[in-house]
């Protein structure tokens, strides 16, 4: 009886020690997604959002998106902003365009929400590497100098399987 305990006793350390150096599978990779707050009384063409997301737990290959919540005061049919990519590996930013169509031409949203309206645009995929520190820079390029009525802007990068900077 006691040489049956130590020996189930010896497999289960056995099997402990296997887990913990290696053999276990990787965690899968993480999805990062975060708003940050815009002025909504007054978003001003010099103002800027920055996101630095940790590398460390994303897929090497991410969609990037962005996410905008709306109030009643935000006054156009549309709303163009810029997403700008820098990091240690690029020479020159990635700039993208990005063209949020929210309401029709009568001003009836083609969003969701009731107090606060929220749409979603996939970007590109982009090529994520551990050793970069990558930035995303947000901001807005309409011909207004100050926008009204936007209150949260946000950036995700989740798991894709195509090639990074399609």
């Amino acid at each position: 009886m006691r040489v049956r305990s130590i020996q189930v006793l010896s497999a289960a350390l056995a099997l402990v020690a296997t887990v913990a150096c290696g053999g276990r599978k990787p965690m899968p990779a993480l999805t990062y997604y975060q708003f940050q707050p815009v002025d909504p009384h007054a978003w001003r063409l010099t103002d800027t959002l920055r996101f630095r997301p940790d590398t460390a737990t994303l897929a090497p290959n991410a969609q990037l998106s962005l996410s905008l919540r709306l109030g009643q005061q935000f006054a156009y049919r549309d709303l163009w902003l810029v997403c700008e990519q820098r990091s240690d590996s690029l020479q020159r930013p990635h700039r993208d365009t990005v063209h949020f169509i929210v309401a029709n031409a009568r001003g009836r949203w083609h969003t969701t929400g009731v107090v606060l309206h929220e749409a979603e645009k996939p970007v590109r995929t982009v090529n994520l590497q551990e050793q970069e520190s990558p930035e995303f820079l947000v901001y807005h390029i309409m011909n207004e100098q100050e926008i009204k009525g936007v209150y949260d802007i946000g950036l995700r990068l989740e798991p894709s399987a195509s090639k990074g900077n399609e």
